[in-house]
């Protein structure tokens, strides 16, 4: 889809502030077709000559303000710069319908926000002509729609919002909308009629008559007159309860192992990182070892995958069971595993480690399975003073893992 292009007015009257507007659009390759005048009488001129998709103009220009130009552009969304950084121009502006507002700089950094607030200005106001044109069409709208009045108290709900709430509308005609809200920063109490901003969009909670919490997505519009009195609040709640569903199940896949349950080798080299910085900061110890399923492939070739499958999973219950809360648990795949023992020496790790070989030893004594389950493992402790890497870490336990490795295939004579 091709990007749109954007038909842009620049009311300015300085010759630098001029080029500077120039270079941006050039330097950032942004897709603008732009006009520049220099007085108000010009643009005035510019009015009369097309229509533009948004209007920037400087707040003092050589024959008068911004606000001299607003009535030949009454529908079109005006971005006011400014050197002068005025608060009450700020307010002055927000009570003519002006809601982008950018303070200039020496080193016209303001130039760098430009585009978003064009961006942001274009949208909200074609948000809120659409908003105009379909007020009447709220009945056939499949999210929740209610109506307030000044007091918040609601005045009109449609047909999905008694669906959704479990409220007949005589149920709830009447009655503050802050019933609806379970969260703590309710939305209602940060409203203000009297304000111009229109537009509020924000993920909350809301609850229903029975009792029962659910994860709405809620956009308030500001509803007032061609006079720019107050009318009404619009609010459209959409129930997001499967979307959230759907987000926690796959942030789950991102970062487990779908086997074991623990983490997968992304999120638990992530997590160690994080506790690396952690021990770095505060002089803390932390011992890893690398640990490796002795004979998972003999399992899989004489029992099948499913005996494998269970294999890992008897080790890695016993892993789970043994280690502390604090430990660091992940699958890096196949049968390998990487424990870290937070705020734990090697002393301390091996003790651990001790208890995990004597468990698994006693589920082998109960010949339960027609093999040994047994695992080897490799640890070194991280020195916080040192400026080792994950990756280095690992390398190390790896290395220890071997030799006990070989130690294991010698005692077997394999």
């Amino acid at each position: 889809m091709k990007k749109q292009t954007y038909s842009i007015l620049l009311v300015e009257d300085d010759k630098i502030d001029q080029i500077a507007f120039k270079k941006t659009v050039s330097a950032r390759k942004l897709d603008y077709e732009y006009h520049i005048v220099g007085s108000a009488a010009e643009a005035k001129e510019a009015a009369a000559m097309k229509s533009y998709d948004v209007v920037i103009t400087d707040y003092l220009l050589g024959d008068g303000n911004a606000f001299d130009i607003l009535e030949f552009f009454a529908d079109t969304p005006i971005i006011i710069t400014t050197g002068a950084g005025n608060e009450e121009i700020a307010v002055k502006a927000m009570h003519r319908g002006i809601k982008d507002y950018l303070i200039k700089d020496m080193s016209n950094n303001y130039l760098k926000m430009l585009p978003v607030a064009i961006e942001n200005a274009i949208n909200r106001h074609q948000s809120q002509k659409q908003l105009r044109l379909l007020s009447h069409a709220i009945m056939n709208i499949g999210d929740s729609v209610y109506i307030t009045d000044y007091e918040n108290k609601i005045i009109f709900v449609n047909k999905a919002f008694t669906e959704t709430y479990g409220y007949t509308a005589e149920e709830i005609i009447s009655r503050c909308a802050k019933l609806l809200c379970s969260a703590s920063d309710c939305c209602f109490e940060k409203l203000n009629v009297n304000s111009d901003e229109s537009a509020y969009n924000n993920e909350t909670t809301h609850i229903r008559k029975d009792g029962r919490i659910f994860p709405a997505l809620v956009s308030h519009s500001l509803v007032k007159d061609d006079n720019g009195s107050f009318i009404a609040n619009v609010w459209v709640v959409r129930d997001i309860t499967e979307i959230k569903e759907a987000q926690n199940k796959l942030e789950i896949y991102a970062t487990t192992d779908m086997l074991t349950g623990v983490l997968n080798r992304r999120a638990g080299l992530l997590v160690l990182e994080k506790q690396l910085q952690i021990c770095r900061r505060n002089n803390l110890k932390l011992t890893a070892c690398y640990i490796d399923l002795n004979n998972l492939k003999h399992v899989n070739d004489k029992y099948g995958h499913q005996e494998g499958d269970e294999f890992i999973l008897i080790i890695t219950d016993v892993l789970k069971e043994t280690i502390r809360e604090a430990d660091i648990l992940c699958r890096l795949g196949g049968d390998e595993f990487l424990l870290a023992f937070s705020e734990c020496g090697i002393e301390e790790a091996n003790n651990i480690w001790s208890r995990i070989v004597d468990k698994l030893n006693q589920y082998n004594s109960k010949n339960i399975k027609p093999y040994d389950v047994s695992i080897s493992g490799g640890f070194t402790e991280y020195d916080p003073l040192s400026a080792a890497t994950v990756d280095e870490l690992i390398a190390l336990a790896d290395a220890e893992m071997y030799k006990n490795k070989r130690k294991y295939k010698e005692q077997r004579g394999s």
